[in-house]
């Protein structure tokens, strides 16, 4: 449990017993979601408390007294914080509404890692009082463009991105160059099949990229740049080993090329399971791309 929520139950304590109930109905259902809302559906889950002024007043208040939750309190305390701001800017409190836009401006005055969950939390919001913070936000990405991995990646190889938030690209490769699922697989094979799987989008906390290199089994495995910074972790009493090659986005074909030797394995650069989300263009760029010497 969060200590957002936990501060929404103590502050109970001296209302009558069908204010509390309200209350703790409302933290109860804090409780039962497990990430951020991704998508309008889960946005929307906040629309039948929104028109409880009560509740809603209720809450703006401790989310006054309460300072937003650093990263270390990540998932559970940010989890139930965004879910209290989507009620906010739901309601027809004008108080309440002015909340988001005000800690949305002090997350764009400092560029704050999750200002990113401003912009797809502004997505969903349907208010005219939240054109102007919308349009500074999706400015300050826009400005940022040119600068991230992700966009620089793909200009180079032509793949066409939206200047939106909304997309987002994986592909896989592996060692035999087919989609396989586990119980396909013998003891053998899950040790010495290995898969390569890139992910990509906009900027979210810092990052933009991931790359996970992972066999069945999971004695060999590294998660680029999210676990480890260089390191290939080994199990079975072999040393780790640590990359020569910077892993990077655009580095991937040498990161690649460094993993065959340093584990004597050779991956299949065809693409056999792949997803682009959004209005991406040239999606063969990819493939290209990774044929290319």
């Amino acid at each position: 449990m969060s200590e957002l929520i936990n501060k929404i139950n103590e502050s109970v304590v001296n209302l009558s017993k069908s204010e509390q109930k309200e209350i703790l109905k409302f933290s109860k259902r804090l409780e039962s979601y497990i990430h951020v809302p991704t998508n309008k559906k889960e946005f929307e889950r906040m629309i039948s408390f929104s028109s409880n002024a009560f509740l809603v007043n209720f809450v703006l208040k401790v989310l006054d007294d309460y300072k937003y939750p650093e990263e270390s309190k990540y998932p559970f305390d940010i989890v139930s914080y965004w879910y209290s701001i989507c009620l906010l800017a739901l309601s027809n409190i004008e108080e309440a509404r002015k909340f988001p836009i005000n800690l949305g401006n002090q997350f764009l005055k400092t560029e704050h890692n999750d200002l990113f969950l401003f912009r797809r939390i502004l997505g969903f919001i349907k208010d005219p009082a939240y054109e102007p913070l919308t349009k500074d936000i999706e400015n300050y990405f826009l400005s940022k463009q040119n600068e991230i991995e992700s966009y620089k990646w793909a200009k180079e190889i032509g793949l066409e991105l939206p200047s939106d938030n909304n997309w987002a690209l994986f592909f896989e490769i592996s060692t035999d160059g087919k989609f396989r699922f586990g119980n396909d697989l013998t003891d053998k094979e899950k040790e010495n099949r290995l898969r390569i799987t890139t992910s990509v989008y906009p900027l979210q906390d810092k990052k933009c990229w991931e790359i996970e290199l992972k066999n069945w089994n999971k004695t060999i495995s590294a998660w680029w740049p999210t676990l480890s910074k260089n390191e290939i972790k080994l199990e079975k009493k072999r040393k780790n080993y640590t990359l020569k090659t910077e892993p990077s986005l655009r580095g991937l074909k040498e990161v690649i090329q460094e993993i065959e030797t340093a584990l004597d394995i050779k991956l299949d650069r065809t693409i056999y399971s792949k997803q682009f989300k959004g209005k991406i263009k040239n999606k063969n760029a990819v493939q290209k791309w990774l044929m290319e010497k």
